[in-house]
């Protein structure tokens, strides 16, 4: 089940591609009608773009590489399960245009990563018990984003670039979202960096992104490697241009 969420995910960047290439086919295409009645009187000179800033929320899906470090309490389980964790992120940005068509593009957010664990199977020294443990790790992090856009045209564009983020804290959850939570900074660097990547669209003031972004740092002192990792749906408001 949680192959299958994580597949219907990827799919979401080429189906909103699909939909903003159809509406924007079409503004295009009225443009150009438009534009060929007075073809001879003048022609198409696109306006020199400037600097844009804006803000931004949405959610996040995080889903690290590798196994989360433990705390040593001698617990031991015959099976473990790892699930991704949604949550809420929220930053601003502040896009400087080279060209009509390129950008480079700073943000600063704040984002929760980290993973959910299952563990079952609790051997004690009567045997095993059915009991489930349900741990959530909570990673906060302030992220730096700093990315090139490539305009296709006055709607979508890609994006790509680099991250480094400054750990904000570290704690482990048992339970719901009012369980017991434990600091668990110990087991986790202070920062990240890695790789990002995305598609967006825009329309005046709004624009829309699908990110994909993968940390190339192991950020435990574990032996165990563990590396960030997540896609975030971002929804915001910009303004200048």
């Amino acid at each position: 089940m949680e192959k299958n969420y994580l597949k219907f995910l990827r799919f979401i960047p080429l189906i909103l591609f699909m939909g903003i290439m159809n509406v924007s086919f079409a503004q295009e295409y009225q443009s150009d009608s438009l534009s060929n009645s007075n073809y001879d009187s003048k022609y198409y000179a696109p306006e020199k773009k400037g600097m844009e800033w804006g803000f931004f929320i949405g959610p996040s899906w995080s889903f690290p590489s590798g196994s989360s470090p433990q705390l040593n309490t001698g617990a031991q389980y015959s099976s473990v399960r790892e699930r991704t964790r949604t949550t809420v992120f929220f930053g601003f940005k502040f896009n400087f245009f080279i060209q009509n068509n390129l950008s480079v593009e700073f943000d600063a957010l704040f984002n929760s990563m980290g993973q959910k664990t299952e563990f079952s199977g609790f051997m004690h020294e009567l045997g095993q018990s059915n009991k489930v443990v349900k741990t959530t790790d909570v990673l906060s992090y302030f992220v730096f984003p700093l990315t090139a856009n490539y305009y296709l045209n006055d709607h979508i564009y890609i994006k790509g670039g680099v991250y480094g983020a400054a750990l904000a804290g570290a704690q482990r959850r048992q339970g719901g979202l009012f369980g017991d939570y434990t600091d668990v900074n110990h087991l986790f660097k202070g920062g990240d960096f890695g790789v990002t990547a995305g598609i967006g669209a825009e329309a005046k003031m709004l624009f829309l992104e699908w990110r994909y972004s993968r940390g190339l740092v192991d950020v435990t002192f574990d032996d165990e490697k563990y590396y960030n990792q997540n896609i975030q749906l971002v929804v915001g408001l910009k303004f200048g241009g």
